[in-house]
């Protein structure tokens, strides 16, 4: 796992919804943060930031990737390491309205998924072949800064009828997969010949039987 970034917060004691649009308002994005029998704590977030690290459509690379909440409390500095559990973003606007935090311990496992992402236009496919990603990421577990924050799979060797499974993917030493090892992470398949429409009749006729004689 890369380095751990470090997300500056504030506590809060007021919630609500009226609350909640008083911080957008303001550009602050309400949070909270719970998980291994912490009393959940509400945060507050400085929006502007938050929104230009997590963008739209980059969720999968803030999911269960590691971080440093520093939460000012009362002239106090509380740190917490926290991943990513969800992102509540507005419909139409798409900037980040709520963001839930996991608190994690160093020294002990968790499940996580990791997603896979492929690189390169494989052989098979510049010959016709249809690319199929069958599987978009897998369940590992591990210490919580071993989980990696994707998995990248070069595809440019594969040739029509290959498949990658999940037995095959590399993973650090210290990540255990989870996920059946027999399972098609992706697949390159033969292509589809049209065929003519005579062709399609002649098929759908049973074998030796003749097609009926026009009626005069």
């Amino acid at each position: 796992m890369s380095d751990i970034i470090t997300i500056q917060a504030s506590k809060r004691e007021r919630s609500g919804k009226g609350y909640a649009r008083t911080l957008r308002r303001a550009e602050k994005i309400p949070a909270v943060v719970y998980g291994h029998g912490y009393e959940p704590v509400s945060i507050t977030l400085d929006g502007n930031v938050l929104n230009k690290m997590f963008k739209p459509g980059n969720e999968d690379a803030a999911e269960y990737q590691l971080f440093l909440l520093q939460i000012e409390s009362g002239g106090a500095l509380i740190e917490k390491q926290v991943m990513v559990k969800k992102i509540q973003r507005h419909p139409l606007q798409q900037n980040i309205e709520h963001v839930d935090f996991f608190a994690v311990k160093m020294d002990e496992m968790i499940v996580a998924p990791v997603h896979i992402r492929l690189h390169g236009k494989s052989e098979g496919v510049k010959l016709g072949g249809i690319l199929r990603h069958i599987l978009r990421e897998i369940e590992v577990k591990s210490l919580p800064a071993d989980v990696p924050s994707h998995i990248d799979l070069d595809i440019e060797h594969m040739q029509i009828g290959d498949s990658i499974h999940v037995s095959d993917l590399q993973v650090p030493e210290k990540v255990h997969i989870l996920t059946d090892p027999a399972a098609a992470v992706v697949n390159i398949m033969a292509p589809v010949a049209d065929k003519a429409p005579a062709e399609v009749e002649q098929a759908a006729a049973s074998p030796g039987e003749a097609a009926p004689a026009e009626k005069k």
